[in-house]
């Protein structure tokens, strides 16, 4: 039965109204995103998009290489790559040899190193070299041709979930009970080594709100001055009863920002009027910085987990606490420090080569990873996997004195490490792509959505360039 005009004029505190309109259960996932399948040739494959599809999952067939590198499909449909003005200068027969030779070259590792990648101290270096395996699908359901088979997976992995939602709820300790229907607040030992380690494996999705408040929390307690949350509530109030010299991009911005979500879909209303309230509160917040694009994603997403006071506090401490301030400075000296910092001492040495020779710098790609803690730039699951241990682990030590801080631009060790390790991550799962590309297929790699559909590889990938790295800081 359609919903009446008074219900749909109801709002809830766990994020506005969510509009089903013409929608079915099974067009949501469970994040709330629609997955109605696009109008047939809507858009063209992004060249990694491309490569995922051409080959069976887990499994490398130099003949089929050669697609990501090519153009994508005209405009006619053909899937015939035809020469443009955008073609290399290059003629399209010597390409084909050049790529044969440079990928027999490079071949694939070599046996012994596969072999000694089986060995557990060579552990992190085997999901290094396993990276571009991130952009094929994990052996799952669409692997398993019986359906009794697949519903006997899929029981599988709801216990699993349980089983992890039960050690968290173990880990949880409750330090304040809401009044009825506020539910409670948790608090997690963020030096707890178990913690640490089952927060790279993903907080369930049920703990997740309640596990990033914590870390933010805790981590406010340790900062000697942060505001407390029940002052950032009051000034989120009180700045609604201000003008912005901002609303009129943020009201430009707001619909395009999530709109294919259950809570976004709606102009004014829902999820889009609390998400406009929370950027408009903010931009008054931060007067020297005002509205800047990047943070209406992440908004958005912390709007699919809190209420809009939460968010905004959320936010604040975000700012202060992990380096988003400073990243968003005006004029981005600090955004172009870190990206420096990731150029010369993560990003894989041969690939750094290659995007050199493509005069492709690291901010062109590199802003928008950053400034959006890679919001759209990886599917939502990869994203959330990777805030999770953002939120953890991306620490702006207090210890650090002002003094120490201000005698150099570069960013301070760990405050970026997490941001630096997923994106030396993405890089090494396109490098075959990169290594092989031109200049407009490079670019299309690097700025389009990274088609990640294993994000247990993904986050052993981040985890292994993060350990790496720190280990070479000690000695």
């Amino acid at each position: 039965m359609p919903a009446s005009g008074s219900s749909s004029s109801l709002r809830s505190r766990g994020g506005g109204l969510e509009d089903w309109d013409d929608l079915e259960g099974a067009h949501v996932d469970r994040y709330g995103f629609i997955t109605l399948p696009p109008p047939p040739g809507s858009r063209m494959g992004t060249p990694t998009e491309t490569r995922s599809a051409s080959g069976s999952p887990r499994k490398r067939s130099l003949l089929q290489k050669r697609d990501p590198y090519s153009l994508t499909s005209t405009l006619s449909g053909s899937g015939r790559r035809t020469p443009t003005r955008k073609v290399s200068a290059r003629s399209l027969n010597t390409q084909t040899s050049e790529l044969s030779v440079s990928t027999s070259l490079r071949s694939s590792r070599s046996v012994i190193r596969q072999a000694s990648n089986l060995l557990p101290h060579n552990r992190d270096r085997r999901w290094m070299d396993e990276a571009g395996d991130m952009l094929n699908a994990a052996p799952s359901l669409q692997d398993i041709v019986d359906e009794i088979q697949a519903e006997k997976l899929t029981e599988v992995m709801k216990r699993k979930e349980w089983e992890r939602s039960e050690k968290w709820r173990k880990m949880a300790k409750v330090v304040r009970r809401g009044g009825e229907g506020e539910g409670m607040e948790f608090e997690f030992d963020m030096r707890n080594p178990k913690l640490i380690e089952r927060t790279w494996k993903g907080i369930p999705d049920r703990w997740r709100g309640a596990a990033w408040w914590s870390f933010m929390a805790t981590s406010a307690r340790e900062h000697e001055g942060s505001p407390s949350e029940e002052r950032i509530v009051a000034e989120f109030h009180r700045l609604q009863r201000r003008s912005s010299p901002d609303d009129v991009q943020i009201d430009l911005d707001v619909p395009r920002t999530i709109s294919r979500h259950i809570m976004f879909r709606r102009r004014y209303r829902g999820g889009q009027r609390l998400l406009f309230r929370v950027l408009h509160a903010i931009s008054i917040y931060y007067p020297e910085t005002g509205y800047v694009q990047g943070m209406a994603s992440l908004a958005a997403t912390l709007l699919c987990y809190f209420d809009e006071e939460k968010c905004f506090v959320m936010l604040v401490r975000m700012w202060h606490l992990r380096g988003l301030a400073r990243l968003y400075r005006p004029g981005f000296e600090e955004l172009m420090a870190a990206m420096g910092d990731f150029s010369k001492h993560w990003l894989n040495k041969e690939v750094a080569s290659k995007l050199d020779e493509l005069c492709i710098d690291t901010t062109a790609y590199g802003t928008r990873w950053y400034l959006t803690l890679f919001n759209l730039s990886v599917p939502f699951p990869a994203q959330l996997r990777i805030w999770d241990v953002f939120l953890l682990l991306g620490n702006d030590q207090p210890s650090m004195s002002e003094s120490r801080k201000s005698e150099s631009n570069t960013p301070q060790t760990g405050e970026y490490d997490v941001l630096h390790a997923t994106s030396a991550a993405l890089a090494q799962a396109l490098r075959e792509v990169l290594l092989d590309a031109e200049f407009e297929n490079a670019m299309k790699a690097l700025t389009s959505s990274i088609p990640v559909k294993d994000e247990d590889l993904l986050m052993k990938v981040v985890k292994a360039e993060y350990k790496q790295h720190h280990g070479k800081k000690k000695t």
